[in-house]
C-alpha cells in the first residue's frame, strides 16, 4: 500500500489539516518526493468541479498511485473554461506541468481540447505530438468514437474502458520511459491503444466483462469547499452501458453491452466509501438506473439507513408510484426525464418508441407525488417537422398547467440533435445553423420561462459536430482555437485563418462510403446496426 491517509483533521476554520500543513482537500496522495520516483500528470481538461465529479478521475488516480508506489500520478485542471490559463501546476505538490514525463487525460466532451491545448500553452508544451518530449495518452467518449481530429495532438488514444488497459500502460512506461518511439510501438502493439502513425489495422474497444470483479476507487478526493456538479456525494456507479438503441445517443452505443452492479458489492463500495470521504450522501451514476433488481435493493437499504442520494436521469418505464415513494427518501426533490420529443413521428425517427400518452400520465404521476420535473427534449434535426415542434410546445404546456396547479415548477431545456460518430448520424449530419437558432426562438416565443436554452447552444452543436466527424486534418484548426482562447470567437476566428470547411457536418458522410473512424471498432453490433438505422430512418424520411 502507498503512503497516503484519509485527511479528517479538522480546525476552526474548517480546512484539513496535518500539523501545520493546510490541506484545502481530502483524500490527497502524499508520496516523498526522491530520486527514482517516476511522476505522471493527470490532466482533466476543465474546471476543478467537472474533475471531482468524474469517477474516472478517481479511478486513474487512486489505482495507479496505490499499485505502484515507485509512481506518483498528480492532478491538474483548469483555472477557467476559457481564455488565457495561469501556468499549471499540480493539486499535490505545486509542481509546473512541463516538469512530468507522462500527462494522461480524458476528452469526455469534443470541446475538451481546446481546454487542454490552453493548458499545454500555459506550461509551455509544444502542442504537436512531433515536437513534444513528454508523451500524452487520451481516452473518453470522444476519443472511443473517433480519435483522428485529436491525432496532431496526442501521441496515443485509449479505445474503450480503463479499467484493463491502465495496468498495461504503467507497465510499458516504466520499462520504456527512456525511450519515446519504443514505448508508443509497445503501445500500439495492445488490442485497445491506438497510436497514430504507427498502428496499423483495427483498434477494437476494451470493455470490462464483470463489474463487480472489477476495481473500483473507494477513496474519492473533494474540497469541502468547492461544490461539485452534482453536490458533494461519494460516486456510485450502479451500472454501465444500456439496454436501449436510442440512434442518437453515442454513450448507448460506447460502452455496450449493460452491466449492472450486484446489491452485495455496491453496499460494500458505499459503506467502505462513506467512511473513506466522511461523507452521507451517494450520487449514483447510471444510464438506466432503477432498471436493474439492485439498484432498488441499494435504494431500499440507503432509504433504510438515513442515507441522502442523488439519482441521474430516469426513463419514463420505471416511474410508479411504489419507485417514486422511494424515491423521496433520496432527499432529492426534482426528478429528471429526457422523453427527446413527444412526438410520435421524431419518436421514431430516432429510435425511442415511447407512447406518447403513457409519457404524459407518467409525468403527471411525477407531479402527483410532489417531484419538480425537468425535461430534456431534442428538437432540431433533419425529418422534424414544423407539426412535430408543434405537438412538443402544446404538450409542454398541458404539463406546465398541471405542475403550476400543484405549486410545483417545470423547466425544459432544448438542444438541438448532435451527429456523432459511431451513431447512423454519421451519414446524416445536423440542420442548418439559422434553422436551428429560429426553432430554438420560437419555442423561447411560444413557451416563455419554461425553456432553459439559448441559440448560444446551437453554435456550440456545431462545434461538437465539426470535431466528432472530422478527421486528422482538423488539427490546425484545433491548436489555434486552444491558442485563441477556445471560445466561440475563437473558433470562427480559428476556421478563418485556415480556412477549414466544416460542411461535412451538416451533409454527413455517404452512406457506403469508407469513413474516417473505421480503423476504430467497437463491437457489440454497433456498427452493423449503426448502418440498419440510417436505412430505417431513410425510408422514415422519404
Amino acid at each position: 500500500m502507498v503512503n497516503y491517509k484519509v485527511f479528517q483533521f479538522i480546525n476552526l476554520s474548517g480546512k484539513y489539516v496535518i500539523g501545520d500543513i493546510v490541506i484545502p482537500e481530502i483524500n490527497v496522495v502524499r508520496k516523498r518526493i526522491r530520486k527514482g520516483l517516476v511522476r505522471i500528470a493527470y490532466v482533466y481538461p476543465s474546471i476543478y468541479e467537472a474533475m471531482v465529479s468524474s469517477l474516472i478521475s478517481h479511478m486513474i488516480y487512486y489505482f495507479i498511485n496505490d499499485k505502484y508506489p515507485e509512481v506518483y500520478v498528480e492532478r491538474f485542471t483548469a483555472k477557467k473554461l476559457y481564455g488565457d490559463e495561469v501556468e499549471p501546476r499540480s493539486l499535490e505538490t505545486n509542481t509546473p506541468l512541463k516538469f512530468f514525463e507522462l500527462i494522461i487525460t480524458s476528452i469526455h466532451y469534443e470541446a475538451s481540447i481546446a481546454t487542454l491545448i490552453r493548458l499545454m500553452k500555459a506550461a509551455g508544451i509544444p502542442v504537436r505530438r512531433t515536437l513534444r518530449k513528454q508523451v500524452i495518452i487520451a481516452g473518453g467518449p470522444a476519443i472511443m468514437a473517433n480519435p483522428h481530429p485529436y491525432s496532431d495532438i496526442i501521441d496515443a488514444f485509449i479505445i474503450g474502458e480503463a479499467e484493463d488497459l491502465l495496468e498495461k500502460i504503467v507497465n510499458l512506461y516504466l520499462e520504456y520511459r527512456d525511450n519515446k518511439k519504443l514505448f508508443l510501438e509497445r503501445l500500439a502493439s495492445l488490442k485497445s491503444i491506438y497510436v497514430p502513425g504507427i498502428k496499423k489495422g483495427i483498434t477494437h474497444r476494451a470493455y470490462t466483462r464483470d463489474l463487480d470483479s472489477s476495481y473500483y476507487p473507494t477513496i474519492q478526493f473533494y474540497d469541502p469547499d468547492k461544490e461539485p456538479a452534482y453536490g458533494n456525494g461519494f460516486i456510485m456507479e450502479s451500472s454501465r452501458g444500456c439496454r436501449f438503441w436510442c440512434r442518437f445517443c453515442l454513450e448507448g452505443r460506447l460502452f455496450k453491452p449493460y452491466r449492472p452492479r450486484s446489491f452485495m458489492v455496491m453496499k460494500n463500495i458505499i459503506n467502505k466509501g462513506l467512511l473513506n470521504t466522511g461523507l452521507n450522501r451517494v450520487v449514483f451514476y447510471s444510464l438506466n438506473f432503477l432498471f436493474s433488481r439492485d439498484e432498488k435493493a441499494i435504494a431500499e437499504y440507503l432509504c433504510s439507513n438515513n442515507i441522502r442520494y442523488s439519482f441521474p436521469s430516469l426513463r419514463y418505464e420505471v416511474v410508479n408510484d411504489d419507485m417514486l415513494e422511494l424515491l423521496k427518501c433520496s432527499g432529492q426533490r426534482t426528478i429528471t426525464l429526457a422523453p427527446e420529443s413527444f412526438s410520435k413521428h421524431v419518436q421514431y425517427l430516432i429510435g425511442k418508441y415511447d407512447r406518447v400518452k403513457a409519457l404524459i400520465d407518467k409525468l403527471i404521476q411525477v407531479i402527483n407525488h410532489g417531484f419538480r420535473l425537468k425535461l430534456y427534449l431534442i428538437s432540431g434535426m433533419k425529418g422534424e417537422t414544423l407539426d412535430d415542434v408543434r405537438f412538443n410546445i402544446e404538450s409542454i404546456r398541458r404539463i406546465a398547467k398541471y405542475a403550476k396547479e400543484h405549486g410545483l415548477k417545470l423547466t425544459v431545456t432544448i438542444n438541438p440533435l448532435v451527429p456523432k460518430a459511431k451513431t447512423m448520424y454519421q451519414w446524416i449530419g445536423m440542420i442548418d445553423l439559422n434553422n436551428a437558432k429560429r426553432i430554438i426562438r420560437y419555442y423561447k416565443n411560444e413557451l416563455g420561462g419554461l425553456v432553459d436554452t439559448r441559440p448560444l447552444y446551437v453554435n456550440w452543436a456545431w462545434i461538437q459536430a465539426s470535431i466528432s466527424l472530422g478527421t486528422s486534418e482538423l488539427g490546425r484548426t484545433l491548436i489555434l482555437w486552444g491558442y485563441f482562447g477556445g471560445d466561440l470567437g475563437s473558433w470562427r476566428r480559428a476556421l478563418k485563418e485556415t480556412g477549414f470547411n466544416t460542411s461535412y457536418a451538416f451533409n454527413g458522410y455517404k452512406y457506403g462510403d469508407p469513413l474516417p473512424w473505421d480503423n476504430i471498432r467497437i463491437g457489440e453490433r454497433v456498427e452493423e446496426l449503426n448502418a440498419i438505422e440510417y436505412l430505417i430512418w431513410k425510408r422514415l424520411t422519404g
